[in-house]
């Protein structure tokens, strides 16, 4: 967008410069033709006079000589003819050129010269003036000067050069000093709502647009902030309601269980007793989960450097009497930008996912670095060899409640992938879930390499 309106605008204003250009260059190239036509008048004016007094005396070699040191000096002709059209003095080269014959029979009807048209470099090399000679009403003869223009046409050039490269500097310093800053000034507020939008997009809602620059991307950033108010307002909503539903369910699971146990102890069957127990247990953790994923982006997380490969060496020994046999792949240190407690219980989650869909089985955990367009990551993968899923399966999980169709009798709430996939977002990360072709399930963190 920045590029079209600088293209735009450059455009805008280099057409203005252009559309200036021409008016000027037709003055000054008229202003210099008149002026040029200002001296030679002057000139034919003052060979009139010599003329008369030539014409007069019938003697013309001091005339010739004139009109010989004239050409010389400023080129082109000069000829004089008497009342019967006859030449008695000539200098500078001839020719029979119809202007000079036009010019002097205006010249002998006593007409004065008449200014000639714009000297442009595309049209003849020189202007024809006619001056009349003689007193009062009585014509002598004729006095008609030829003058080049092509000091004309040189001035012209240089102008019209000096002219272009002015127009380029006016173009060049306006850019730089008007429309590069105005451009600015005008796309500084959508870059603003850009970098706010995508803020936001990351789960920061307690990003705001900066509400300045023209009255409409005022309007638009006020806009946006009204709508992100609604949206953390809804979210805010929406966790109360989850944390409150679970603190609500807690207390009746509690003493449903009280209950169920003074059952067992006043002599009801036991293995109804223990079937109520077991799903008061699964509530219980469902309603925990619960709690665990109203948390999630209540409070804004800040990643820090930390030690990927340390964590992951403390819980992996935490977990390894459960795992027979466990492989752990680990370097010597990985920094990424993450918090200790979001890996743990990213951890916590795969391990324990590991053990109850794949008990006995060979399960993997490695660290390393990998690299893609959008930077560096921190990789972690969970890889158990166990039955894996079904394969319409796999894109759902991180889903909310979701459980696999050959698991559906396995102890569980279908929440820990969901909580994980949330906590790795409000670092930065990511989560993403294969079934290999070999058996099992693989789980990856992704987390953003530290600097």
């Amino acid at each position: 967008m920045r590029r079209r309106m600088l293209i735009v605008s450059l455009v805008l204003v280099g057409a203005m410069l252009v559309a200036l250009m021409p008016p000027l260059v037709v003055t000054h190239a008229a202003e210099r033709t008149q002026d040029l036509f200002a001296e030679r008048l002057g000139d034919a004016t003052r060979f009139a006079v010599v003329a008369e007094d030539a014409l007069e005396e019938d003697t013309f070699t001091g005339l010739s000589a004139d009109l010989q040191r004239y050409t010389e000096v400023y080129g082109g002709s000069v000829v004089v003819v008497n009342a019967n059209r006859e030449v008695v003095a000539r200098a500078g080269p001839g020719g029979d050129d119809p202007r000079v014959r036009a010019a002097t029979a205006e010249a002998l009807d006593g007409a004065g010269a008449q200014p000639p048209p714009t000297a442009w470099p595309w049209r003849e090399d020189s202007i024809v003036i006619g001056s009349p000679v003689g007193r009062d009403s009585q014509v002598l003869g004729a006095v008609v000067l030829s003058a080049p223009t092509q000091g004309v046409h040189e001035d012209l050039s240089r102008g019209m050069t000096w002219l272009a490269v002015l127009g380029l500097v006016t173009l060049l310093l306006t850019s730089y000093g008007v429309v590069i800053p105005f451009v600015g000034w005008v796309l500084r507020p959508v870059r603003r709502l850009d970098e706010a939008a995508v803020r936001l997009s990351d789960g920061d809602l307690t990003s705001r647009a900066t509400e300045d620059g023209p009255p409409e991307l005022r309007h638009l950033a006020r806009s946006f902030n009204v709508m992100v108010d609604s949206v953390e307002a809804s979210q805010r909503q929406q966790r109360e309601l989850v944390a409150d539903a679970a603190h609500q369910l807690g207390n009746p699971l509690t003493a449903l269980r009280l209950r169920a146990e003074g059952l067992a102890e006043e002599g009801a069957e036991p293995g109804s007793v223990g079937l109520v127990l077991e799903e008061a247990d699964r509530l219980s953790a469902t309603v925990e989960s619960l709690l665990h994923l109203s948390q999630v982006g209540a409070v804004p997380v800040t990643p820090a450097p930390l030690d990927v490969a340390q964590v992951v060496r403390g819980r992996c020994e935490m977990w390894a009497p459960v795992f027979d046999p466990f492989d752990v792949d680990v370097p010597a240190q990985a920094l990424a930008l993450a918090t200790p407690e979001v890996l743990d219980v990213a951890l916590d989650a795969l391990l324990d996912n590991a053990a109850k869909f794949a008990p006995g089985s060979l399960v993997h955990v490695a660290v390393d670095e990998v690299s893609d367009p959008e930077g560096r990551w921190v990789r972690v993968s969970v890889r158990d060899h166990g039955a894996g899923l079904h394969p319409e399966d796999v894109p759902k999980v991180g889903a909310r409640f979701f459980r696999g169709r050959t698991h559906q009798n396995v102890a569980g709430t279908g929440l820990g992938l969901a909580i994980v996939q949330a906590r790795l977002a409000d670092v930065g990360g990511r989560m993403h879930v294969t079934a290999p072709e070999s058996g099992g399930l693989s789980v990856v963190l992704l987390l953003r390499a530290a600097p």
